[in-house]
């Protein structure tokens, strides 16, 4: 028999003093407590820690009333259900009688969210709440209609920054705003959908799909950042900055100048995996590229020859405890740090060079143009070492185990083109 009593337990005082009330819960000599909302001091109990207070006793009884209520309609005796199915259940029909805030729902999602990018969902959430002029969203009030509404204002913000920023003489960043903020909020609903309907159990919190009619439009191309082979040698050639006696200054300028290069030569490797890579054997370079390791089985694993050109830069930076590969992380506290200290260092040196919009993407970004263009390498030997994922192979990839050959290959014959003047392999 299932049975419900309202109960306190000493041991479980919070910070401020209080107690939180359980409903206790037994059912074939199984016990759980159910939180409720419902705190109650010391002055509220007796010795034995049950309630006196008449207001508490009142707000218990209805609670346990309305669980067993709940339990009759749902016939527990007769079908047999386990207690964590009666739990379940009970939330279940619970819920049903709440209202899911959508915006509430999705800070929280971001705030325990692991993976890459949750500023990226912080800010549509800030664009959507600026939208709609508040901060809450029944989540059934999310619909194709207001989706619709929320791409136009979009749009119009983005018009209204181009404007000024034309008339400030800046330069126009590519469009990622309209397609982020919505395949965001896409993603969005879809956790929430996932969190709060049972499909197994038939609790469908939230049964509409406002998606399903609405098509968010296609990002922007990614503005070209490749530059020439002959641009490339300039960076590698240019001089670095010495202090009063002539010695080469540790600075961002010398930094970017070293990690530009570094980058070209192991194939476009990003920022955050010079910081963090831990495995170099043999001048051979093991890591797992940050950016999309989560998304694939072999966990985006890399491995790149150290050509001759950059064997001085991988030397010079080198980790002598051995903890990693590079010692970046000994002068930056993060990966961020580091990545933005390249960057400011190339803007200055492609205001020399006259480079215009200099940044670290553009060693990869390079790397692949010079690869398919001058080279004659082809597109899917590119990706490869580029190392991206690729949905129609992703079932043959599970059987073939990878040697890197044609990619490091594929290598060495770009920095022979760049640096043809230069020992490379």
């Amino acid at each position: 028999m299932l049975t419900f009593k309202a109960e306190i337990l000493k041991s479980k005082q919070k910070s401020d003093g209080t107690y939180n009330v359980k409903i206790r819960m037994t059912y074939n000599r199984e016990v759980k407590r159910l939180a409720t909302n419902i705190f109650v001091r010391q002055e509220d109990l007796t010795k034995s820690f049950r309630l006196k207070n008449p207001k508490f006793i009142q707000e218990a009884d209805a609670i346990v009333r309305h669980y067993q209520e709940m339990c009759a309609k749902l016939q527990v005796d007769i079908n047999n259900y386990t207690m964590d199915e009666i739990i379940a259940l009970l939330k279940g029909e619970q819920m049903k009688s709440q209202e899911i805030d959508f915006i509430q729902f999705s800070r929280e999602w971001i705030a325990h969210a692991t993976i890459k990018g949750a500023e990226n969902y912080t800010s549509a959430i800030n664009a959507f709440v600026q939208f709609l002029e508040k901060d809450k969203l029944i989540i059934q009030q999310l619909t194709t209609s207001l989706l619709k509404s929320f791409m136009d204002y979009l749009v119009k913000k983005r018009k209204e920054k181009i404007k000024l920023l034309k008339k400030q003489g800046k330069r126009i960043p590519s469009n990622r705003v309209v397609s982020l903020y919505l395949g965001s909020i896409r993603h969005l609903f879809n956790e929430a959908k996932r969190q709060y309907n049972d499909y197994d159990r038939n609790i469908i919190l939230i049964p509409h799909s406002p998606f399903e009619n609405f098509k968010i439009p296609k990002q922007e191309a990614t503005r070209k950042r490749a530059i020439s082979a002959e641009d490339i040698l300039k960076i590698y050639a240019m001089p670095y900055l010495l202090d009063c006696r002539g010695r080469e200054k540790t600075g961002r300028f010398n930094l970017a100048k070293d990690c530009f290069i570094l980058s070209f030569g192991l194939i476009g490797m990003n920022s955050a995996d010079l910081y963090s890579c831990e495995d170099i054997k043999e001048d051979v370079i093991t890591y797992f590229r940050a950016k999309t390791s989560a998304r694939r089985n072999d966990k985006a694993k890399m491995k790149v020859k150290v050509m001759e050109v950059i064997k001085p830069l991988v030397e010079k930076y080198r980790d002598r405890t051995g903890k990693r590969v590079f010692n970046f992380y000994q002068h930056y506290s993060t990966a961020d740090a580091f990545n933005k200290a390249i960057n400011y260092g190339l803007k200055q040196i492609g205001v020399i060079l006259q480079i215009e919009d200099l940044e670290y993407y553009a060693a990869r970004h390079s790397w692949a143009t010079l690869a398919v263009n001058k080279v004659g390498i082809d597109k899917y030997t590119v990706h490869a070492a580029l190392n991206h994922i690729d949905e129609a192979m992703k079932v043959t990839d599970i059987y073939i185990e990878r040697d890197f050959e044609v990619e490091n290959e594929a290598n060495r014959k770009v920095l022979e083109y760049v640096f043809r003047e230069i020992s490379v392999k």
